[in-house]
């Protein structure tokens, strides 16, 4: 049967892509794709006048317009670097030609000129003139050749694969590659969505891939472009888009929820999962719809999952289909852990301490009856009667009803207390929407969204990478550090590699940062890796210029947790790191070191988010609110003491910013609270209004602190003194671990070079300090009569 696809030249396909792209506007980015579209549906209709039953669609155009939402097709393994080389090998290209430097530091603006960061569009220009003039293929043998090129990099033959892709290059103009690459990559740069996409097919295209997650089921079920889907059902073994929570803080939800009571869920540290059954016969789908089955079993007899839940399934329960969270269970600690600081749950050993549990939240058919649109409370319900729970295997997901903002303060509590991710605020009345995020009556609260919660990393710039788009030319990425508490003349002699940050900053802020750093890049060379710089084995991490770093600077980071990593010299980096704060007062060797890193991570199993959160009637500004796109913990002894609840008893340190450095964190956190009872300012790193440091003993951040001489260091025993005398007392030598240059020249004109006042009378107790003060040579030339 002779199909649409097998007479539409991919060069149309191709100049359709260029002309949306190069278009400014929704509305004239869709004119042409909508021509596009009814020019195909034309020719169909001619093509099959006679057998209007047939099989042929849209789908051979749509999966390469929308190649990231392909389900069907197996991964192709090529990215940017891999096709680069074998670009350079299939074309014959010398590896230190300008045009093979092109393609392997595409994202280099001296390297890639004006393309820098877009792959494809650097290697239409490196091809041009080795491409042929006229292209030969069609939209169907695209598709073809693509999966071939799927089948045999899951075969892992390479010498297929590079075939197919010489057909492919050899066939095409040099636009037509230009576009081929960019669905080899799965990213089209169209400057549209997929929702824009679907909707100009048709109007109910985007709410039927929402529950069926299959553009070939959308383009075979919407081929009559008149023709309406008057209700669209989940159904078994179909993946559908899940229902999403928007995010929100704690004192919003009373409004959000209208003053009525709502449903409180405990928010895992795991990956969204549905489980579809019918009788022995499973399947499982992540959120993006990928299927999962053979990691968790089709069977009773096979996977991680199956063969322990399935005796699990009360009488007559034949068909159903659960969503919830796939978790790491450990059998050691009989809980379920992070799984930031843990294995891939899809890569869990048999026999290992871990192992994979399924927390459930929803059900979305029982038997042949769907339950989507049914209220949430009637759907919970029916969860208790489909299985029985296996704690470490399958379980109802917690839930309590609950009416107040400060409920849902107190269960927010209760979840950062327990290092979990945050929790999840239901309408009982929600019925169940597919990829509906506003709206739909499901709230997330998250520590990370509320202001002060998180803890902050002070970490070094030692690298960069070129960015895309309006950045392509600019460093936009930054490789951030950590320091060795190895030294050198007073200052970190090697800088480990521990994460890479892009956001949080404006355009504004990195032109100054760039304006600061730009002289001192140098580009990066994996092969001679500079010496004071410890670089991860990840070639996606490897940055492509790097800095001394005395030359750097400090920037102050917040995240919502550490996650292992072996693309990173520390073994672990950040996971949703962005941008806090770009330190320029702080000196580049007074950054986080390994040893500060080991502890915070040891803390609280890598998240971030130690402190609480303190109920508020007024809502904080927009403008603050930072929000993350979709856990390393800082040490206990550097995290900010929560002092909201605090009343103030007197004005003694009023105006006084101090700076508290202890190791003890029940010390830290009752001087801190003293300070602020007294109308002090605490602050965890000192800055240009820092009256003082105040400490215990002198840490390595202390030794830092002092080497820059700009700030008084005191003992933690002068603001105890302070608060008995009821007055804030003048520093004497006895108080002080170290004074600036302008406090020695004060304390000089009372006190000698051992702490003798000029005016105060001695005491027993401060003649013995005085005493000691004196070095024992000085103590040879005294005469002691008798």
């Amino acid at each position: 049967m002779s199909t649409v696809a097998e007479h539409v030249p991919f060069l149309h396909l191709s100049k359709l892509c260029q002309k949306i792209s190069e278009r400014k506007g929704k509305d004239k980015k869709v004119k042409p794709l909508v021509e596009f579209i009814h020019y195909w549906q034309d020719f169909h209709k001619k093509l099959h006048a006679s057998n209007p039953d047939t099989t042929d669609s849209f789908f051979p155009v749509m999966r390469l317009l929308l190649p990231q939402c392909e389900r069907q097709r197996a991964a192709y393994g090529i990215k940017e670097f891999t096709l680069a080389k074998l670009l350079i090998e299939i074309f014959c290209l010398d590896k230190n030609s300008v045009d093979a430097q092109k393609l392997l530091n595409y994202r280099s603006p001296k390297s890639a000129n004006a393309e820098a960061g877009d792959f494809a569009s650097v290697a239409y220009f490196v091809l041009k003139n080795r491409s042929p003039e006229n292209g030969t293929l069609t939209v169907y043998d695209i598709n073809y050749y693509l999966d071939s090129i799927a089948a045999n990099h899951a075969d892992k033959n390479k010498d297929e694969l590079k075939h197919d892709l010489l057909h492919l290059l050899r066939n095409t103009t040099a636009l037509e590659q230009k576009w081929l690459i960019r669905m080899i990559l799965k990213d089209m740069k169209l400057g549209i969505s997929e929702n824009t996409i679907l909707n100009a097919f048709h109007t109910d295209a985007r709410d039927l891939y929402n529950v069926t997650n299959s553009l070939e089921k959308v383009c075979c079920s919407l081929k009559d472009p008149s023709a309406r889907l008057h209700e669209i059902e989940i159904s078994i073994f179909s993946p559908f888009r899940p229902m999403l929570a928007e995010m929100a803080l704690p004192n919003q939800v009373e409004g959000l929820m209208k003053g009525k009571p709502f449903i409180i869920e405990t928010k895992y540290d795991g990956e969204r999962l549905q489980l579809h059954k019918d009788g022995s016969s499973y399947m499982y789908f992540s959120r993006g719809g990928f299927d999962c089955t053979e990691t968790y079993g089709s069977t009773p007899s096979q996977g991680s999952i199956t063969p322990f839940i399935h005796k699990s399934f009360k009488p007559g329960i034949n068909k159903c289909i659960l969503d919830g969270e796939i978790v790491i269970y450990s059998n050691k600690l009989n809980c379920i852990v992070s799984k930031g600081e843990n294995a891939d749950v899809q890569a869990l050993e048999p026999d290992g301490d871990y192992e994979p549990c399924f927390c459930v939240f929803d059900i979305l058919m029982l038997n042949d009856k769907v339950l989507s649109s049914l209220p949430l409370t009637e759907r919970i319900g029916y969860i208790r009667n489909t299985f029985a729970a296996i704690e470490n295997k399958i379980r109802y997901t917690n839930q309590k009803t609950a009416s107040t903002n400060d409920e849902v303060t107190e269960e927010l509590n209760k979840a950062i207390d327990s290092r979990l991710e945050g929790i999840v605020v239901k309408n009982p009345d929600s019925i169940y929407k597919p990829n509906i995020r506003k709206g739909g009556g499901w709230l997330k609260v998250k520590p990370e969204y509320i202001e002060n919660l998180m803890d902050e990393l002070d970490l070094l710039i030692i690298g960069g990478y070129y960015g895309e788009g309006r950045r392509s030319t600019a460093i936009s990425h930054f490789l951030l550090a950590v320091a060795s508490p190895d030294q050198t003349d007073g200052v970190p002699n090697k800088f480990y590699s521990f994460s890479k940050v892009g956001s949080g900053y404006t355009f504004k802020e990195l032109y100054e940062l760039s304006g600061k750093l730009g002289d001192h890049w140098q580009p990066y060379n994996p092969k001679k890796s500079p010496s004071c710089l410890v670089i991860g084995g990840g070639r996606k991490e490897q940055p492509d210029v790097w800095i001394e770093p005395s030359k750097s600077v400090i920037v102050q980071v917040k995240a919502s947790e550490i996650n292992r990593s072996k693309g990173f010299a520390t073994n672990c980096t950040l996971r949703f790191p962005r941008v806090e704060k770009i330190r320029y007062d702080k000196p580049w060797h007074d950054c986080m070191t390994t040893i500060e890193l080991d502890d915070l991570r040891n803390l609280a199993q890598g998240r971030l988010a130690t402190k609480r959160s303190v109920a508020s009637e007024e809502e904080p500004s927009p403008k603050k609110q930072k929000v993350p796109k979709e856990i390393a913990t800082v040490a206990p002894h550097f995290r900010p003491t929560d002092t909201s609840s605090v009343q103030k008893v007197s004005e003694l340190f009023k105006d006084k910013e101090i700076c508290v450095i202890f190791a003890s964190v029940e010390r830290k956190q009752a001087l801190e609270k003293l300070i602020v009872q007294h109308s002090g300012k605490c602050v965890q790193n000192p800055g240009n209004n820092t009256f003082c440091v105040v400490c215990d003993k002198t840490t390595a951040k202390v030794k830092n602190i002092i080497r820059t001489d700009m700030y008084d260091v005191v003992k933690c025993e002068w603001i105890d003194n302070c608060i008995q005398n009821k007055r804030l007392l003048s520093w004497v030598p006895d108080d002080l671990l170290h004074a600036t240059e302008e406090t020695r020249n004060n304390l000089g004109e009372f006190f000698d070079k051992y702490g003798d006042s000029f005016t105060e009378d001695v005491t027993e107790h401060s003649l013995m300090k005085i005493f000691n003060n004196i070095p024992n040579e000085e103590w040879m030339n005294v005469e002691v009569s008798s």
